[in-house]
Formats: C-alpha cells, sequence, structure tokens
C-alpha cells in the first residue's frame, strides 16, 4: 500500500463501478456519450456519481449490433485512458499526505493521530501553551500508522486509533504505550491488513471498541482486553462510515451502497436498505430515526426498528459527512457547499452555502452551528429560523493556509480544528471568537 494513496484508489474504483454498472443497464445505447457525460462529471465542481446515473443519461433507441460493438471498443479506449487520471481526479477529495489530522480533546488533554503517522498527547489547560505529554509510534512492521482519517475516542484508560496502516490501536491514555496494558488488532497478521478509515466506536451496552475496515467488515473487541467477540460482520464492499452505536445496535453504511442495523451483542443483521450510492458519513440517530446521506445525493431517514425509509431529501451533490442534530432541527452539509437545516420530518427551513465543498463534519456549541469549509474558512452560524440572511453568519474566518477534511470536535464552546497542513487548532466562542492555541505536529507552535 502507498501511504496517502488509499482514498484516492478507492474514489477511483467508485467512479469505475458506478461506470461498470451502467454497462449493464445501457445494452442499447451508445458508451460514446455515456462517456463523455461521465467523464465531464468527474472533473466538474458538482460530480452526480450516482447508481442510476447512467440510466437517467442513455435513454435512448436500440443500434444494430455492430454499432453496440464500436462502442464497446470505444468505451474500453476510454477507460484505459481515464483510469491512470482517476487518482488525479480525486487528489481533490483525498488530498495530500497520510490522513486528516483528527484532533479530540478529553479532561484537558488533546491528542492528535497525526499526518506524519504517529498519535500525539498535550496537556492543554485553555492558556495558550500546551505541553507535549507523549508521543506514540506503532513498532510493528510499518512503523507509522501512516495517517488517520476519523477521530480517535478516549474511553477508560485508552485512546483507541483506528489507522491507515490497518490496525486498531487501545494506547495507555497516561504513558502513550500499548506495552502492558494497552493492544493492538489484528495480531499475528502475515499479510497488511486492509486501511481503517472509518473511526472505532465504543459500544457502552456491550463494553465493545467496533472498527469498521476497508476490508469490508466490521470487527468488535472488548475495551479493554481487546478480545474478538463475534465474528466479524460482512457487508459487500469497503467501509468508511463509523459506526452510530444506540442502546445495543450498530448502525453504518458502505460502499456497497447499503445503510446496515446490526445487534452489537452478536454482531447479527437487523435490516438494511441499499441506497442509489455509496453512503460514507457516520448516520445519526434521532427522534426514532436513522440518518444517513448516500453518494446519490439524498439524505435518508429510516425507521430505527425497521429500517422502512420514511422520508428522503435530495441535494445537488453528495451527502458525505454525517449529520447533526441539536434536538429539534437536522443540520446536514453536502458537497455542494451548503448545510441544509431539516426538521423531524424532513422538510427544509433553510440553507445556507459556505463557499465550498463540506467534508468535516460540522459540530454544535452553545453559540451555534460551527462548519469547516474544504477550503479552510470556519464559520459560526446562528442555527435560528429561516429569514436571517447574511445575519445567519456570525463569524467567518479562513483558518490557516490548507483545506479541513477532519472531523471538527468540541468541548463547550471551544472547537478543535485539524488541518491538512498538519496544524490544529483550538477556536473559543464563548464571548466573541478567540483563537486560544495553534499547534503544529512537527514543528510545535504556530501562532
Amino acid at each position: 500500500m502507498i501511504p496517502g494513496s488509499t482514498i484516492h484508489r478507492r474514489l477511483g474504483f467508485i467512479i469505475f463501478q458506478i461506470l461498470a454498472k451502467s454497462l449493464g443497464r445501457i445494452h442499447s445505447s451508445r458508451f460514446s456519450g455515456i462517456f463523455f457525460r461521465i467523464f465531464s462529471r468527474i472533473f466538474s465542481d458538482n460530480p452526480e456519481l450516482t447508481s442510476d446515473s447512467s440510466t437517467q443519461m442513455t435513454r435512448s433507441v436500440a443500434y444494430r449490433s455492430q454499432k453496440r460493438r464500436a462502442d464497446w471498443r470505444l468505451f474500453v479506449l476510454c477507460a484505459v485512458i481515464l483510469l491512470p487520471l482517476l487518482a488525479a481526479c480525486t487528489n481533490n477529495i483525498g488530498g495530500e499526505g497520510s490522513g486528516w489530522n483528527p484532533p479530540v480533546s478529553k479532561d484537558g488533554v488533546l491528542y492528535v493521530g497525526t499526518k506524519e503517522g504517529s498519535v500525539k498527547a498535550y496537556i492543554d489547560d485553555g492558556s495558550g501553551s500546551l505541553q507535549e505529554s507523549w508521543t506514540f509510534r506503532p513498532a510493528n512492521q510499518v512503523a507509522d500508522t501512516r495517517g488517520v482519517h476519523s477521530t480517535p475516542i478516549v474511553v477508560g484508560d485508552f485512546v483507541y486509533v483506528s489507522a491507515q496502516d490497518g490496525f486498531l490501536y487501545a494506547i495507555d491514555k497516561e504513558t502513550g504505550t500499548i506495552g502492558g496494558t494497552g493492544w493492538l488488532r489484528p495480531q499475528g497478521v502475515f499479510e497488511e491488513p486492509d486501511s481503517l478509515i472509518a473511526g472505532p466506536t465504543y459500544d457502552s451496552v456491550n463494553d465493545l471498541i467496533l472498527a469498521p475496515s476497508e476490508d469490508g467488515n466490521i470487527y468488535a473487541y472488548t475495551a479493554k482486553s481487546g478480545d474478538q467477540v463475534w465474528d466479524p460482520f460482512s457487508t459487500g464492499a469497503a467501509i468508511w462510515s463509523t459506526v452510530a452505536a444506540d442502546d445495543g445496535i450498530g448502525f453504518f453504511g458502505s460502499h456497497d451502497y447499503k445503510v446496515y442495523a446490526i445487534t452489537l451483542n452478536d454482531g447479527k443483521e437487523l435490516w438494511h436498505y441499499e441506497t442509489g450510492g455509496v453512503v460514507a458519513g457516520k448516520p445519526l440517530v434521532f427522534d426514532g430515526k436513522v440518518i444517513a446521506g448516500s453518494f446519490d445525493r439524498k439524505l435518508y431517514a429510516f425507521s430505527r426498528e425497521s429500517g422502512t425509509v420514511e422520508w428522503t431529501f435530495e441535494a445537488d451533490n453528495w451527502f458525505w459527512a454525517g449529520a447533526v442534530t441539536d434536538g429539534n432541527t437536522i443540520f446536514a452539509p453536502n458537497m455542494d457547499g451548503n448545510i441544509y437545516a431539516l426538521d423531524r420530518n424532513g422538510t427544509l427551513l433553510w440553507k445556507h452555502d459556505v463557499g465550498s465543498a463540506i467534508v468535516s463534519p460540522p459540530v454544535l456549541v452553545p453559540q451555534g452551528l460551527v462548519v469547516a469549509a474544504k477550503d479552510g474558512f470556519l464559520l459560526l452560524l446562528d442555527t435560528g429560523p429561516a429569514g436571517l440572511g447574511s445575519q445567519r453568519v456570525v463569524f467567518n474566518q479562513k483558518i490557516g493556509d490548507a483545506e479541513i477534511k477532519a472531523p471538527l470536535f468540541a468541548v463547550g464552546s471551544s472547537v478543535f480544528v485539524g488541518s491538512q497542513d498538519s496544524t490544529v487548532r483550538r477556536i473559543e466562542f464563548e464571548s466573541g471568537q478567540r483563537n486560544v492555541w495553534c499547534l503544529h505536529t512537527q514543528d510545535g507552535n504556530c501562532n
């Protein structure tokens, strides 16, 4: 595996998978037209890559078999030309380097899964001065984590980190080691495991850590010892969706276009539903529903118990990052650059364009909704009713010079922001806006 290439390759595979799916549905169309439309979407700012895009594009009359053979040859030729370019066209989303530099804060300690392949801990008393506590680097065959994409979690004595090297690490939060009480999984593997892009989840009902993998499986381990609890639950493709655990049930999506519900005591399926695209974000469990976005441009609300679709909402681009709620309103970020505010029934209350695609899940603070645009702007939005117009933006600032893709993390009125240039910032919103500190995980302070 080439460090930093996993997301690029997987996005390329998604695009090609959609293209391949279309072939089974378009026996009577000219692939030259199809390929032009798909190629245009790939290189536009508003790709609409869904499982039924091809069907919409190719409703035409039947051609003679000789013409179809010519179209097949053209398709193969175009595919050969296009595939080497897929990594380039998906760099805009996957980004440079390894991982997304996600931070998490607990009990006055900041933990970061760095782009340099380590996990670091810093004492943070809120004064603006950080003190490094420890640095963890794995002592396995790869010598570093190859980066982290999703937020680590801190439970009990451990910091749990799902890394691009394919390992789940349970790091002692006091010592920064896995020797003694800590652990890593899988153990005793002879082949390099598939990457872990999704974050770990703690199931408090069964005291489990859940680790979704690019190999298409959900793994469950006891939180303290790392013992595997049940056989891996298998889906039909890679998993980037972090599991949402709710009262002993886990909800997540997969690259096989499906949203799943499984019982976490035994890893058995309760239900699944196939959408029209990849489901990459963490679902939101709210009001007896499971809210999940898809690359088919739709946000779905499923019955938590049965998986029945209760409503859908369609936007102009992919729903990548997961939605959040303040208990009344659902806030759903989209790759079209909008935050959509919906009521419990999926009715649009208002939307706000942040000016760039949104990959990072937003967070709520007492002052409003904090949203990171991919181009590096951080916004605080008033969550009040429609009609606020420009007054909805309470704060809007460019955070450094790099893109923001890591999930935001909030504690009280503070928001922790990890950027693609290996920096992490703490922004305080309690009285206006204050930059508490800026950390570069390689070079130290960046204020």
